[in-house]
């Protein structure tokens, strides 16, 4: 720590760079995390899996924090974080729930990291997506080429597949990925620092399978409400809920 007396000069500024407890606020106060007090650092209160979500996460990648970058790297500090400009995804979009179904089936048999499940952004127009996550733009590229040649096999050749750079919402915030600037050598230092500050968490975010008959479930619900009439295909052809009476006739012209 500094020594307050023969540091005093601009000590106000080296405080505030060393001070980051108000900027790890959200992981603190929403995110559920705490000052563990055998070490000092920043840890997640009670370990657990992912299990009010629409997604299943079919493989994690382990390296990923992402409720860090998002909610304090990106959030607050207004930065897009250096583990973020080498992710590179490859983007599936299901027409409908039969493919996402085949998709998550794909997904276990590629065993890369990958996640898949019905979208609710409002910066996302498809219904259902599926992710496989890289680093680096050849990876991402070599990603690509295997899922597109896999998705023509076992979707649709008609079944979107693209290649994307980071968050989406970060590319809302700052347009044009390509053109995205690396962190300044300060940005960095003050990145690396918060990073220094927060315990790696040292367990396996794995969903149990009651977690991912739940979120499959949800699946089911939203393609129904969506009027994906292939929802059919998942309840022996039945409809998933009983049919309101109805009054007029066709007839009836008003």
């Amino acid at each position: 720590m500094l020594n307050t007396k023969t540091d005093r000069k601009n000590l106000y500024m080296r405080l505030d760079k060393i001070a980051v407890t108000e900027k790890l606020r959200p992981l603190l106060e929403k995110k559920g995390y705490y000052l563990r007090p055998e070490d000092g650092l920043i840890a997640p209160r009670i370990p657990g899996s992912a299990w009010d979500t629409p997604w299943v996460h079919v493989k994690h990648d382990w390296l990923g924090r992402c409720d860090l970058y998002h909610s304090v790297l990106f959030d607050i500090l207004d930065v897009i974080p250096s583990y973020c400009m080498e992710c590179y995804k490859v983007v599936v979009r299901p027409r409908n729930l039969i493919e996402l179904f085949d998709l998550y089936e794909l997904q276990k048999e590629m065993d890369r990291p990958s996640k898949c499940g019905i979208e609710r952004r409002d910066t996302t127009t498809s219904n259902y997506g599926g992710y496989f996550y890289n680093r680096g733009e050849e990876k991402g590229l070599e990603c690509y080429k295997a899922v597109r040649r896999e998705v023509n096999k076992h979707l649709s050749k008609s079944t979107p597949v693209l290649l994307k750079r980071a968050c989406t919402e970060f590319e809302m915030k700052y347009p044009n990925s390509d053109e995205w600037e690396e962190m300044s050598d300060e940005e960095k230092e003050v990145e690396s620092y918060i990073l220094s500050c927060i315990a790696v968490p040292q367990y396996h975010n794995m969903q149990q399978d009651f977690v991912v008959a739940s979120v499959m479930r949800k699946w089911i619900h939203h393609a129904y409400r969506q009027g994906d009439e292939t929802y059919k295909e998942f309840t022996d052809g039945e409809r998933l809920f009983r049919d309101y009476v109805t009054y007029h006739k066709e007839t009836d012209d008003g």
